[in-house]
């Protein structure tokens, strides 16, 4: 089956007004699961599925002793597991603790035998599933605003995203802007935000 992708205008690019730029993504249709793990490997193989998945177990198990233990994991065929580490912005040699250190993120680089046999089996294939955001630029979300609060009091992320037509990623970049211009207020917690106008924008006057 081949890899489905499509393009993506890359943000960072289409925020400076310059000429759009795209780049490919693959669309995720399927998260394979250790079950489905366990029955692809008990079908090429004469161990069972309690021993696939003891070992899988133990395997996840190992890794974390030992990226505890400050080494890097290497996998033949597969890659290399290593720890990336957090420190605070102000970090100073001479008076940041140990206890202000934290995990940044398990990194994964990929063996050259992986890759390359990746790249001689992956087939690739334009997807008919459409993922993407809608194309609204501010001063269209401005309008979709002025009539939603015009029958509304209150804003969600989730509603955001209806009214927009976009994903959620794009609905939190465009109503952290909006909140940034000082056009949206947060009401609510940081972790669970409502939103209304700021005086002057939306119909607050």
């Amino acid at each position: 089956m081949p890899i489905l992708f499509d393009f993506y205008i890359s943000p960072s690019d289409s925020e400076k007004g310059e000429k759009e730029k795209y780049h490919a993504r693959v669309v995720r249709s399927h998260t394979v699961r250790i079950d489905d793990i366990v029955n692809n490997i008990s079908k090429r193989c004469t161990l069972s599925k309690g021993d696939i998945r003891a070992v899988l177990d133990e395997l996840g198990d190992e890794l974390v002793y030992n990226l505890c233990e400050g080494d890097r994991v290497y996998l033949p065929g597969i890659g290399y597991f290593y720890l990336s580490l957090s420190a605070p912005k102000d970090a100073d040699p001479k008076t940041t603790r140990s206890q202000s250190i934290g995990i940044k993120a398990v990194e994964f680089r990929a063996d050259s035998i992986l890759k390359n046999s990746l790249e001689s089996h992956a087939r690739f294939e334009r997807s008919d599933i459409k993922v993407h955001s809608s194309r609204l630029d501010s001063y269209e979300i401005d309008a979709l605003l002025m009539n939603y609060f015009h029958e509304n009091e209150f804003l969600t992320r989730i509603k955001f995203e209806k009214l927009c037509g976009f994903t959620k990623t794009t609905a939190q970049r465009h109503l952290q802007r909006l909140v940034d211009k000082s056009k949206l207020v947060n009401v609510n917690t940081r972790h669970n935000p409502i939103y209304k106008p700021a005086k002057g924008f939306y119909g607050n006057v």
